[in-house]
């Protein structure tokens, strides 16, 4: 199943534009305008990134999207997964850690829809991957 998240755009746009209004104190020095700007830009991309995952039964597929063009891309098989590791993230989120053999490591967190951790667990019991629950995580399943 396919499954997306995007940035909090929000809070990374008013960051973004809150940095630049208070730059402007201080313009007339070039390192600061340089430096703001580079920021500025930073983070307005930042808050246009989509983020894609897709469970199929042997692979999963991981994407990092700008306006629509892949910029990421990573293909996991079972056999490159040490093992997964389910947490809480903040007051009521979860948040699934999938750590390779060779490479970056996967967060999954704020995913659309919440079934993705359901999902992996799934994922996890038919191709043998070790996985792990941490205590807080298993509050927040019973939770609801």
């Amino acid at each position: 199943m396919k499954y997306s998240a995007t940035s909090q755009r929000i809070l990374i746009l008013f960051m973004a534009f809150l940095g630049l209004l208070l730059s402007f104190l201080s313009w007339d020095i070039s390192n600061v305008k340089w430096v703001s700007l580079t920021t500025f830009t930073f983070l307005f991309l930042m808050a246009f990134l989509k983020y894609t995952l897709l469970i199929k039964k042997n692979k999963i597929s991981y994407a990092v999207q700008l306006f629509g063009l892949t910029i990421y891309r990573k293909e996991i098989v079972p056999t490159n997964i040490k093992n997964i590791i389910f947490k809480r993230i903040g007051w009521k989120s979860k948040l699934a850690a999938i750590k390779v053999d060779k490479g970056i490591s996967i967060r999954v967190a704020l995913f659309k829809p919440e079934s993705v951790y359901d999902d992996l667990i799934v994922f996890c019991e038919e191709n043998a991957v070790a996985y792990h629950k941490t205590k807080d995580y298993t509050i927040i399943e019973k939770m609801g």
